[in-house]
């Protein structure tokens, strides 16, 4: 028994390998054949597609003939528009065109354009026939255009800001007054710094909107559609020439005089025949008005505030001067954007001074936080502190990485500052990948940032974590409360209408310079120190 037992085991492990074996074999079997199942299936298709392909290519379809139709989408009343089918894509032989008004079986023309003038206000639509013999087969091909004729045009550049049901209610009045109101809003940007970007590509996309419009009201955050406007207009001569001689309309819900000042070097470079700054009770005024005139009298007795911008108020002043420079870089090309950061750089440096010598805040010294805090201005405050965590991260793992390499630190120093450039890079390339956009200068202030991964890092070893925590959120607190200071609507309007108020800035660091009493956390820290010496007196 025990020798069948001991012969048994080699047996039974042979006819185990035998097995594996044939079950591999069978297996591979079956993948060769899913193999070759999916490498017919796929020649199959192939080949079916590419029949199909070919019978479409081979048979005369709509595809080889296409109406396209070029020309305004509005125009006055008593004006003559010419529409145009030049850009179709035309082959064969015979090749015809007819135009139609809306349901209309008459043809208005028979050539290649169509000239029209309407007599009455009111939507027309234009219906383009082209009419071609390929392969022997008649082909046509249809293409409508739509047109507004009014007496009255108004219009209307709003940012994303401003609720659709105003925008509707406005519209649906004009459509009740026969003014045709013609709104431009662009979608909101992802970036506080991107909505006038928004709002430039949007008029050079319809730069030839203005063109017999009676008013243009500008509907946005302080002057930004000023900004916009003259952006917009250096590129184009016909955005230009449609501003030239027109009366804006400025709406805002800010202190109307400070806002006119504002909008005084905007009108230097523009060159309209008036701004008009007011708040939103003036569009029904404006839309019932055939005038003007008649709208300043409605203003004044309805006791809607508005103040005027002219040839007489928008002079050169030695107070001003400062004023017009700014204007100037504007209208030389230079973002709107990069100004305020400019201008606000002074007073986030205040800010910081104040909490540094009189609240006794502890931060990453004074350049590190002005740096973060128009970080958060161009990115927006949850996109920054989301930057400058991936950044603090990636600094804080190179360096534990390169531990053991025993680098001396200017070395050290550099590796980690590429890295944290190509995570930079990798979050940049994500945030375009999701429609968010930054600029030129926003990726100039995020490589600049990118350095306080050196601080905290440097920090963190000398001190331990608590400081360097303690110092990293002290330092985002305090940008952060520069952020939500200077990015108020009304803040940012009073300095691009004074700029000239940056220069008390100096006079307030003088001051700060001077004290040197005690800082407001040492009369916490200290507490017991002053009960002691209460107590001892």
């Amino acid at each position: 028994m025990n020798r069948f037992r001991s012969n048994s085991g080699p047996l039974v492990g042979s006819l185990a390998r035998c097995s594996l074996l044939a079950c591999t074999f069978e297996k591979r079997i079956n993948e060769k054949r899913a193999t070759k199942f999916v490498i017919y299936s796929f020649l199959l298709c192939t080949f079916f597609l590419s029949q199909s392909a070919f019978s479409q290519s081979s048979s005369p379809s709509a595809d080889t003939l296409q109406a396209i139709i070029t020309g305004p989408s509005d125009v006055a009343v008593g004006r003559t528009i010419v529409l145009d089918a030049e850009s179709s894509k035309t082959t064969g032989e015979k090749v015809t065109y007819e135009w139609f008004i809306g349901n209309s079986r008459l043809p208005v023309s028979r050539t290649v354009q169509a000239v029209y003038t309407p007599e009455r206000p009111g939507a027309i639509s234009f219906r383009l026939v082209v009419t071609a013999v390929i392969g022997g087969k008649t082909v046509s091909s249809e293409a409508l255009h739509p047109i507004i004729a009014f007496s009255r045009k108004i219009v209307l550049l709003a940012d994303p800001s401003v609720p659709e049901d105003k925008i509707a209610a406005h519209k649906q009045a004009a459509d009740e007054a026969k003014v045709y109101l013609r709104v431009l809003q662009p979608q909101p940007s992802a970036t506080p710094a991107g909505n006038e970007d928004v709002l430039v590509t949007l008029l050079a996309q319809n730069s030839d909107t203005l063109a017999g419009a009676n008013a243009l009201v500008v509907w946005t955050d302080g002057i930004t559609g000023l900004q916009a406007l003259l952006r917009a207009a250096q590129g184009s001569a016909e955005l230009t020439a449609g501003i030239k001689n027109q009366t804006i309309v400025l709406i805002t819900d800010q202190g109307v005089s400070t806002v006119a000042r504002a909008a005084r070097g905007p009108y230097a470079v523009l060159q309209p025949q008036r701004i008009l700054v007011t708040h939103t009770e003036a569009i029904a005024p404006l839309i019932e008005s055939q005038s003007t005139e008649a709208f300043l009298t409605l203003l004044s007795q309805r006791d809607i505030e508005v103040q005027r911008v002219d040839s007489t108020t928008a002079g050169l002043r030695p107070w001003n001067v400062l004023t017009y420079i700014v204007n100037g870089m504007i209208a030389k090309g230079v973002p709107t954007s990069t100004v305020i950061l400019l201008l606000v750089l002074p007073i986030i440096a205040t800010i910081l001074a104040f909490f540094k010598q009189v609240v006794g805040i502890t931060t990453f010294g004074l350049y590190t936080p002005s740096i973060i805090a128009l970080s958060f201005l161009a990115l927006g405050w949850g996109l920054g502190v989301l930057f400058l965590f991936f950044i603090i991260l990636t600094g804080y793992a190179t360096r534990a990485l390169m531990k053991r390499w025993r680098l001396l630190y200017i070395p050290k120093v550099a590796i980690i500052l590429t890295v944290v450039s190509i995570t930079l890079l990798l979050l940049l390339g994500t945030s375009a990948f999701f429609g968010v956009s930054v600029t030129r200068e926003t990726v100039f202030i995020l490589l600049v940032m990118s350095t306080l991964a050196e601080s905290f890092l440097n920090l963190k070893t000398e001190e331990g974590w608590n400081a360097a925590i303690l110092g990293i959120s002290e330092t985002i607190a305090v940008a952060l409360l520069c952020v939500f200071i200077v990015q108020w609507g009304a803040f940012q309007s009073i300095l691009l209408a004074y700029p000239e108020l940056i220069l008390l800035t100096l006079v307030i660091n003088a001051v700060l310079g001077r004290y040197s009493g005690l800082r407001l956390v040492e009369y916490f820290r200290f507490q017991e120190v002053f009960r002691h010496l209460q107590e001892e007196e």
